[in-house]
């Protein structure tokens, strides 16, 4: 009867960390796009306040269109933009500029 016992709390264990460490590299895998995120946003804000304007592309800041995950730029209006990056086949992770916040939708 101990040996269950101890068996059971071993898998109780070992799932509460595998949890714990797949959490954890999620939450960083999203903290990495954030970064890299605010790296393109810095630049878009500095061609905003030099030029008056938005850039109409990422070409505009001196850089090539990303053809991996991203970041990829879009503006939407005169004043407004959004940052994003596609993660796996159905998640998104997206800042608005006009709210100045990051949502991940699917």
């Amino acid at each position: 009867m101990k040996k269950i016992l101890i068996k059971i709390g071993l898998l109780v264990v070992s799932i509460l960390i595998a949890i714990t460490i797949v959490l954890f590299m999620q939450n960083n895998e999203k903290n990495n796009y954030q970064k890299c995120g605010a790296v393109l946003i810095d630049k878009i804000e500095t061609f905003r306040q030099t030029e008056t304007r938005l850039p109409n592309s990422v070409k505009e800041l001196g850089l090539e269109e990303s053809m991996n995950s991203g970041p990829y730029y879009e503006r939407k209006d005169s004043v407004n933009y959004v940052i994003f990056f596609t993660i796996g086949f159905d998640e998104t992770l997206i800042y608005y500029s006009d709210k100045k916040e990051w949502k991940k939708s699917r």
